[in-house]
């Protein structure tokens, strides 16, 4: 927890340091590129001649006709990546001295160096109701300062509407891309579901990473208290004893709701505890992705 504290710590000044840090020691650890496989796609056959390689030789296509052929797949720079990411009131939200926010920033710092060190073109959107900022799809390794001075510059503020930023980010969006969602949920389901069926619709493919935190999943409060809704500014007072049962309950079958809706959509859904370091976090999201 104290190496996440220290990452976490004056994050707009050493966010470049961090997520360059972070990203090194990352794929340190593996033979090739995490993200190779996620942006390069397969696009069709074209049968084998010599010089091709006989590494992308598809053997089941020649159990089948007896004859060789190689798979072809489109050129990596020609795969956009846009990051979104979700600024809202509730994002704010602090326990063990690390903020929704801030957890998300080093993140989404860390996915566009690996995006960029990919050589995708990669934008950033940052969001609450309305979109905050934009920048556009660039695939310059330089382009990862400019992403990082918006990141800096976040302040949390005003209510979320995941579903209409979605819609909108798609109409500027004419080539199929890959769309990285990064938020805490706290929006309506069903027209989040329609939202990412849209996504669906005008093909492209999306990964949500839920950013949760520890007093969301485990509800620990141990005394009496006023709860803020940071959003709305209502407050509820509760004993959380009372109602701690219902309350887990009701948080397990949003997040299994969630998981149903963007599998049944064929996209990738990760849970990321803010108590988790982030290079667990990455490991773990690109070793399921490997399997």
């Amino acid at each position: 927890m104290s190496n996440l504290q220290d990452q976490l710590k004056d994050l707009n000044l050493n966010l470049k340091f961090s997520a360059n840090a972070i990203v090194e020691g990352f794929i340190s650890g593996y033979h090739r590129s995490p993200y190779h496989g996620f942006s390069v796609e397969f696009s069709d056959h074209k049968a084998y001649s010599d010089g091709d390689p006989v590494s992308l030789i598809d053997w089941k296509l020649y159990s089948k006709t007896d004859r060789f052929y190689i798979k072809r797949f489109e050129e990596e720079t020609n795969v956009r990546t846009y990051f979104l990411l979700d600024c809202s009131k509730s994002m704010d939200y602090e326990s063990n001295g690390i903020k929704k926010i801030d957890y998300a920033k080093l993140l989404t710092a860390c996915l566009i160096n690996l995006s960029l060190l990919q050589r995708d073109a990669t934008g950033l959107t940052i969001f609450n109701d309305k979109i905050i900022s934009s920048l556009p799809a660039k695939s310059k390794k330089i382009w990862l300062n400019q992403c990082l001075i918006n990141l800096a510059n976040i302040n949390c503020e005003g209510t979320t509407n995941i579903s209409e930023i979605l819609f909108k980010s798609c109409e500027k969006i004419n080539k199929r891309s890959l769309i990285v969602l990064i938020t805490d949920c706290l929006d309506n389901t069903e027209q989040l579901y329609e939202a990412l069926n849209y996504l669906k619709f005008n093909k492209h493919h999306c990964i949500l990473f839920h950013i949760i935190d520890q007093n969301e999943l485990k509800f620990n409060f141990k005394n009496e208290a006023e709860f803020i809704d940071l959003e709305t500014e209502e407050i509820l007072t509760l004993s959380p004893w009372k109602i701690k049962n219902e309350y887990l309950n009701k948080i397990e079958m949003f997040l299994v709701k969630q998981k149903e809706i963007i599998e049944k959509l064929k996209y990738e859904y990760s849970i990321l505890n803010t108590n988790t370091p982030i290079e667990k976090s990455l490991k773990t999201f690109f070793s399921n992705r490997i399997k």
